[in-house]
């Protein structure tokens, strides 16, 4: 029977650990020097400010910034591809710099050179067209922006018929109706290497975008049929999709024909903004809600809206419908002369009482508009007429 001698054993296990701990805490060899080769480089981020050192089997690596005076890099460590990632923040975008690397084990020199920002870039807003124009950029077909206040830049393909140009435009149009302030720069071109260090984000341009003017004030005139629009404005055409110049007073005609009597007394909305000038872009938007023009008033003995006769050589009318807040007008148009609703001179009506008009306003064979009276939202009725026609004169 065999007895186990439990102090050696205990003693040989304590050895084993204390071999196993001295072994772990010794670190690892990071590099070779019978394998060891030159320094090189890798990735380049401008945005991370970062730069990808290979140490290829060289445990210490050193740079320096004129060849003379050397300093180890230190930076995070990839043990998987070998490779510090050196902080450059340090280093001024103003103008290009090189940089000087060798390993302890290879000590041949290896450069990099890595570029200044573009400080020619430039922004320019047309504020007719409504377009910005980027210049400085070379054979670069992208640009970035971002708010004032937001750190997240957001990429713009210069291509007009991108997707992502169509939605900065958008963008740019919503931004203009508040005013912001916004800030462009071409990106980073990330660098492989020091035959191909990519080219860091420009120089930053921070642009304003006005807050549009209020919208101007358009109004009906309901005595000539116009709206009282300037040579300043313009008005959206609906069948072209373009904002076309307004001419003084336009008459409702050319901007909401639908709404007339004659043409089916259909609502209309008509969009007017101040145009845009070199010194400002244009304005937010008038939308001028139109009605539907009324029927006419009916005339006659068993009219409830107007009658007429004569007496004593007089002409003889009565509104009966007609009210201090509800007026009617009527024009007389005499013998010769053709009529046209927007140059006629109108004669207001607030109340029913009988008017007796002489044969020197009302000749014999003038004609006489009747219409419900506008005001500066709504247009007044279509007109009718009748021709006075005296008994004693026929």
């Amino acid at each position: 029977m065999k007895i186990l001698n439990l102090k050696k054993i205990g003693y040989s296990l304590a050895v084993l650990m204390l071999f196993i701990f001295i072994i772990s805490a010794i670190p690892p060899v990071k590099a070779d020097a019978g394998t060891a080769t030159p320094i090189s480089f890798g990735k380049i981020d401008y945005d991370d400010l970062t730069l990808q050192v290979f140490d290829n089997n060289n445990s210490i690596v050193y740079y320096s910034t004129d060849g003379n005076i050397w300093t180890e890099v230190e930076g995070a460590y990839d043990s998987l591809t070998a490779a510090y990632s050196m902080d450059i923040s340090w280093i001024s975008d103003a103008d290009e710099a090189t940089l000087y690397f060798k390993g302890n084990s290879v000590n041949t020199v290896k450069s990099i050179t890595l570029p200044a920002k573009n400080k020619d870039f430039k922004v320019l807003y047309d504020k007719i067209e409504n377009e910005f124009t980027f210049d400085g950029i070379d054979d670069i077909d992208t640009i970035e922006w971002r708010k004032q206040t937001d750190y997240n830049w957001i990429k713009v393909d210069l291509d007009e018929d991108s997707t992502s140009y169509h939605n900065f435009q958008n963008t740019m149009e919503i931004l203009n109706s508040t005013g912001a302030k916004i800030i462009f720069r071409t990106p980073q071109i990330i660098g492989t290497g020091s035959n191909n260090v990519g080219a860091r984000p420009s120089k930053e341009i921070s642009f304003t975008l006005t807050k549009r003017a209020a919208a101007p004030s358009v109004t009906i005139n309901p005595l000539n049929m116009t709206l009282n629009t300037t040579t300043l404005m313009e008005y959206y055409d609906p069948a072209t999709k373009l904002w076309i110049e307004c001419d003084r007073s336009m008459p409702i005609s050319d901007l909401a024909s639908d709404a007339l009597y004659e043409n089916g007394s259909k609502a209309v909305t008509v969009m007017i903004r101040k145009a845009a000038t070199t010194y400002a872009s244009y304005s937010k938007t008038a939308y001028v809600n139109i009605s539907g023009q009324l029927d006419p008033p009916t005339i006659g003995d068993n009219s409830a809206d107007f009658t007429y006769y004569y007496m004593n050589s007089k002409l003889v009318m009565q509104f009966h419908k007609v009210t201090a807040t509800s007026p009617y007008e009527y024009t007389v148009v005499k013998p010769g002369y053709s009529f046209d609703e927007t140059t006629a001179g109108w004669r207001l009506v607030t109340n029913n009482n009988l008017m007796y008009i002489s044969t020197a306003t009302a000749p014999q064979g003038c004609r006489i508009y009747i219409r419900k009276k506008g005001n500066s939202t709504t247009l007044p009725s279509a007109a009718t007429f009748f021709t006075v026609q005296y008994p004693s004169m026929q």
